[in-house]
């Protein structure tokens, strides 16, 4: 199986590129993508070191967006890198993600949730593009702190989510379209990602990027029973786009569902027809 969805500690996931090419080694699997949230710091390294071990990489990234109220997240696959318009983006969406995270965790401080010196994050999580709330845990993880990551899921929702005041969503500063629209001018196919997540509204949000260069859907996701399989299968085929999969791979310490990483994909690249590297 080939994954499509998998993400590194460039993110929010737990394993280094080293690692997830040695999981990928022992699944046997002959290619991946790399679709870190909002940042491409990690492609370069892991197409470098895939090449030694003839693992084929597919240049991807997953841009968060929103439209309507909803999270979309937009996964891009063959993208230039380099692309300027794309790199530009990742920076707005770094800011704001920089922003979120600061805002989060001075609440925290100020009600005594954590008392845990933002330096230590920040030194932590130096080698990223921006912030993930989950670096908090990592960093005091990293600092000798009694935690595991399994411990994540509780942390954020017993203490991270008391926070009340930040309009994430609503002051996110890109919009569905605009991440479809510089995928296409950075080379890529946009595909919509784990459409499932956005409950009713799927289609209907799909509908409205269609015109903006939507290439694909995320058909075979961990999330996705056999009846949307078949719905978004269909929704493909009439659209003309391609049907991609892969298990959303965030680490085994913070994929919270039941899939290993090359659980589900694809068998080809046909449906890409990626440049070799």
């Amino acid at each position: 199986m080939i994954d499509l969805h998998i993400h590194s500690k460039y993110s929010d996931g737990s394993n280094s590129i080293d690692e997830i090419i040695e999981i990928a080694k022992n699944k046997n699997m002959t290619a991946l993508s790399l679709t870190d949230h909002d940042t491409t710091f990690g492609v370069a390294e892991i197409i470098e070191k895939s090449q030694k071990e003839n693992i084929q990489v597919i240049p991807g990234i997953e841009i968060s967006s929103v439209s309507n109220g909803h999270l979309i997240h937009v996964l891009g696959y063959n993208i230039d890198i380099k692309n300027s318009q794309l790199q530009d983006l990742l920076k707005i969406i770094g800011a704001h993600f920089n922003e979120s995270f600061l805002e989060h965790y001075n609440w925290l401080q100020k009600n005594h949730i954590i008392d845990f010196d933002l330096d230590k994050i920040l030194k932590y999580a130096d080698f990223k593009q921006s912030l993930a709330l989950s670096d908090i845990m990592k960093a005091m993880i990293e600092n000798g702190e009694p935690y595991t990551l399994k411990d994540w899921p509780e942390f954020f929702n017993t203490k991270v989510k008391k926070y009340p005041g930040h309009r994430f969503i609503e002051d996110f500063p890109v919009h569905s379209s605009e991440a479809v629209e510089v995928i296409r001018q950075a080379g890529g196919i946009p595909v919509f990602a784990h459409p499932a997540r956005i409950g009713k509204a799927d289609l209907g949000e799909m509908e409205l990027l269609l015109p903006h260069g939507l290439g694909g859907v995320e058909v075979y996701y961990p999330y996705h029973t056999e009846v949307l399989i078949q719905k978004y299968e269909k929704f493909a085929d009439e659209h003309g786009l391609i049907k991609t999969g892969g298990t959303d791979w965030h680490g085994i310490e913070l994929t919270t569902w039941d899939s290993e990483m090359g659980d589900y994909g694809v068998k080809s690249l046909d449906i890409i027809n990626p440049s070799i590297h």
